[in-house]
């Protein structure tokens, strides 16, 4: 059965309802129902199961409750063994300001850029009293970090990014089946205008060029009309060490980079806690288990959102939601209009919550074939859609990169997206404008 518009009513339903209510959770629940009952008429309870079912069965959830759990237990070790107070100590001799303690936050993006997750959840438990002790709002520190992984990660070509768009452009004819990844995936970097432009504007946020709009600015005034100084409220562990913070997270970069497997890496960095904390009698044995589930419990609330999300997008998927969008828009994907075309699409599908990777594998195989029949650079189209997964999977706000970075940061998903908000539409503004320009040029 074809159902047309309506495959698109419940995702506006739980936008609007999470922009007005600033609930993610509460706001799920009618989109829920309604897309199954679209789905499943009557038996619309018995496809909530089969859906959660699906879910639990397929690959992506259950290593995300993996991935999630062991972070969450390795950030709770740090934190318990002083490790990240003896990283705050030190940034505090060096940070004076709240701009330094900003672009400090958005160094460590790029020096942990090797995978979204490590950056999504480490940087913000390290700097979040720095940057408080300077009145820095959580919402701003938020801002930059999600904007330094995922699209870091695009820009790099060793990532698993890299390889999975590398993958696709094998398949659809733009590199041949013996061509060199690094040297191709090179070809697309330069056409990558969301990920550079997002980076680009959270440095110019950083060192205040680009001013406070929004939530952000309202944000800042409050802080700073706050009596006292924030520095009095901090209180650290003068027995922390540094090197309890700084040999796990090294170690984990290390061993990412050696195996190419997170979670390989983070069971690596839990066991170099263990060798480091209770020789040293920095932890108890049953304290070290003990923080180890408090670790994990933390991400529960995250784990249970991130469920239903799946679930909705799998009800969206099946009632064909991206069909839809994708069969809708493409009579108009003619001529130098195709890359700028592709990269809204592709931004409007993972806004809406659409797995971005997803999203680049159903637009590509109608993208690029256009674009060689238009004689459009292949490369480009690729890297609009990138930009467009890019976009819209890190400004979703519901999306696993802004439960990641909102529980990193301590504050709600809703009230970091709708701060983050403005500068994404800054970066896809200016995305639109240079990818309608190379469309026509190239």
């Amino acid at each position: 059965m074809e159902l047309g518009f309506l495959t698109i009513v419940p995702l506006i339903l739980m936008v609007v309802s999470v922009i007005v209510t600033k609930r993610v959770l509460e706001s799920m629940i009618i989109p829920i129902i309604l897309v199954f009952v679209l789905k499943d008429g009557g038996g619309f309870i018995m496809g909530f199961v089969d859906s959660f079912y699906d879910v639990m069965a397929e690959g992506t959830f259950p290593w995300i409750l993996l991935m999630l759990a062991l972070f969450g237990a390795l950030i709770q070790l740090l934190l318990e063994s002083g490790g990240i107070d003896g990283f705050r100590r030190l940034a505090l001799k060096y940070i004076k300001s709240e701009k330094s303690s900003l672009v400090f936050t958005w160094i460590l993006g790029v020096i942990l850029c090797i995978d979204d997750y490590i950056n999504d959840l480490a940087i913000g438990p390290a700097v979040r009293s720095v940057t408080d002790s300077h009145k820095v709002p959580r919402e701003a520190v938020g801002t930059v970090v999600i904007s330094m992984g995922v699209p870091i990660c695009a820009l790099l070509p060793v990532t698993a990014m890299a390889v999975f768009v590398f993958g696709i452009m094998q398949e659809s004819g733009i590199s041949a089946s013996d061509s060199n990844m690094l040297t191709e995936y090179m070809k697309v970097v330069p056409f990558l205008v969301y990920p550079m432009l997002i980076v680009l504007v959270a440095f110019l946020l950083a060192v205040g060029i680009l001013p406070k709009i929004g939530p952000l600015r309202r944000l800042s005034k409050e802080m700073q009309e706050e009596s006292g100084s924030a520095e009095e409220h901090q209180e650290f562990d003068d027995q922390g060490k540094l090197l309890d913070f700084i040999i796990p997270v090294v170690v984990l970069v290390g061993v990412m980079l050696y195996t190419n497997d997170l979670v390989v890496a983070v069971l690596i960095a839990i066991a170099v806690c263990f060798a480091l904390y209770i020789p040293r009698k920095k932890m108890k044995f049953d304290d070290f288990f003990k923080n180890f589930l408090e670790g994990i419990h933390s991400m529960i609330d995250i784990l249970v959102i991130l469920l239903l999300i799946f679930i909705f997008v799998n009800g969206l998927t099946s009632i064909g939601l991206s069909e839809y969008v994708v069969g809708t828009t493409a009579p108009f994907l003619t001529g130098g209009v195709i890359p700028v075309l592709t990269f809204i699409v592709v931004a409007l599908l993972a806004f809406g919550g659409v797995d971005y990777w997803a999203v680049i594998l159903l637009m590509a195989p109608i993208a690029v074939p256009l674009a060689v029949n238009f004689d459009v650079n292949p490369y480009l189209t690729i890297a609009a859609a990138v930009s467009g997964a890019v976009c819209g999977g890190t400004s979703c706000f519901f999306g696993e990169q802004m439960l990641m970075c909102s529980h990193a940061v301590e504050k709600k998903p809703t009230e970091l997206a709708v701060a983050n908000l403005p500068y994404s539409i800054i970066a896809f503004v200016g995305s639109i404008i240079i990818y309608t320009i190379l469309g026509f040029a190239l």
